[in-house]
């Protein structure tokens, strides 16, 4: 079994979490009413909620398993590396809005669509209700944040990379990653409403091949957080979503079409092998700190290498 899961701990992870979010979305949905929404059925939307936080346990695990504590300390480092150019702090900030902003000048210039505003209603006028529910729900949108990142980019795609290049690498995370919220989308809870199945895939293999690049790039596991949080939050400023359209999910797959237009520039500009400027990132733990030979009674300090990131 230790073989097993030390030749394919990815895709031992993959199988694992999938088999435990199709398994609690499908109790969910038998103890969900027919017509009745999962706010409103108390022991089936405790039940869905168990499903936040499992791709995260298991990566602990499997790598305590695998690599004991030095391996998931090893799994939470990216973390600790802050001090990266100030432009990939302002990427992170704003990827998501100017890539939606993009989108829908160019498709209101080409009276494709209107323009939709910047901003939902109710955001900063009327009763604020979108900002008060965006500033309710941040704590689940930061702790998800930090399960994703942690789970697909650093246990998955690090690991991979270590095998493929790092654009395969991105592609099945992030395949396996937006399989993850296939089951929520065809329940219909947990994720947006109209959103199509397959433009939400194809929108998480681009995030994941952008978190990747920004990755490689910075090794930065706080960048990428950023990233995500901002993600998980745009929509409640954007009126992108199908609910704000009466179902017509234009303008979300207008922020797609420009999401996978820059993957595929960043893909031709920094090449599919690295998707960067220096050699990709890999799972390595980094060795214990050793007695360098020359070390004598007299005092003289050793040496270590450390061969991590």
């Amino acid at each position: 079994m230790r073989a097993l899961i030390t030749r394919y701990p990815v895709l031992i992870l993959t199988v694992l979490v999938l088999g435990v979010q199709f398994g609690i979305v499908m109790v969910t949905a038998h103890l969900l009413p027919e017509g009745v929404r999962l706010r409103d059925a108390p022991l089936a939307h405790s039940i869905f909620r168990l499903r936040v936080f499992w791709p995260l346990v298991l990566a602990v695990g499997i790598t305590y398993y695998l690599e004991g504590r030095s391996g998931v300390s090893h799994l939470f480092s990216a973390y600790r590396v802050w001090r990266v150019p100030v432009r990939f702090y302002a990427f992170a900030f704003s990827w998501k809005f100017l890539f939606c902003y993009v989108a829908w000048v160019i498709a209101d210039l080409a009276g494709i669509l209107e323009w939709p505003g910047a901003l939902v209603a109710n955001f900063f006028d009327g009763d604020h209700h979108q900002f008060i529910t965006m500033l309710y729900t941040m704590p689940f949108i930061i702790g998800i944040a930090l399960v994703e990142e942690t789970t697909w980019m650093k246990f998955c795609v690090t690991r991979l990379q270590a095998r493929y290049t790092a654009f395969t690498a991105c592609v099945l995370t992030g395949l396996a990653w937006g399989l993850w919220y296939l089951p929520m989308l065809l329940l219909g809870e947990g994720v947006p409403e109209g959103y199509p199945w397959y433009a939400f895939l194809v929108s998480m293999v681009g995030l994941t091949l952008l978190l990747g690049w920004t990755y490689n790039r910075t090794h930065s596991g706080i960048v990428l957080l950023i990233m995500q949080v901002v993600s998980n939050i745009a929509f409640f400023v954007l009126p992108a979503l199908p609910a704000w359209h009466d179902m017509d999910p234009s303008y979300v797959i207008g922020f797609i079409v420009v999401e996978i237009g820059v993957v595929i520039y960043l893909v031709l500009r920094y090449g599919p092998k690295d998707l960067g400027t220096v050699p990709r990132p890999v799972w390595k733990i980094p060795p214990p700190v050793l007695r360098d030979p020359s070390f004598n009674v007299s005092g003289t300090t050793g040496r270590s290498t450390d061969l991590g990131f």
